[in-house]
């Protein structure tokens, strides 16, 4: 009898403090000032996968503290594979790698871009997997669509 007494309790305390990470995490991601990303996946014209996350932050170089980041991960077949990467917002160019090399894992690139307070933003990705020559292998295209920041973003 003591024992199971002894099980529930340990069961609830293990459960109330599941609940209150779980509601902690949910409850961070919605106080968020910048509000909550935006992401989109697929696979390329060879069926590479790939994932394209942004969003917006704060954490810029002042006096334009206010970034829409881009993260981008292809999930290449193996390393040492030689990929073109170029980020863009609304058409911008804001980075390019033209030799990004796999590693086991794939890539993975991360970028901050400066951005206004008013505006959309169309962040998209455009990778080229490449061989030797530089003939290209695959494409990849994704984009995403932000919305304009919130006005409690970088205040």
């Amino acid at each position: 009898m003591r024992m199971r007494v002894l099980a529930g309790a340990v069961a609830t305390g293990v459960l109330a403090l599941t609940v209150s990470v779980a509601a902690g995490t949910a409850a961070q991601a919605q106080g968020r000032p910048c509000g909550p990303g935006k992401a989109t996946s697929g696979v390329g014209t060879a069926g590479t996968a790939w994932t394209l996350m942004s969003k917006y932050d704060d954490d810029g170089t002042p006096p334009n503290r206010l970034v829409a980041g881009e993260e981008f991960e292809i999930k290449t077949q193996a390393a040492g594979q030689r990929w073109s990467v170029v980020f863009t917002d609304n058409g911008k160019e804001f980075f390019r790698n033209d030799n990004d090399i796999s590693t086991t894992t794939g890539i993975r690139e991360v970028h901050p871009n400066p951005v206004g307070r008013t505006l959309p933003n169309h962040m998209a990705a455009h990778a080229e997997h490449l061989d030797a020559s530089g003939k290209v292998i695959e494409v990849i295209d994704g984009s995403v669509d932000l919305d304009p920041p919130p006005a409690a973003c970088a205040a």
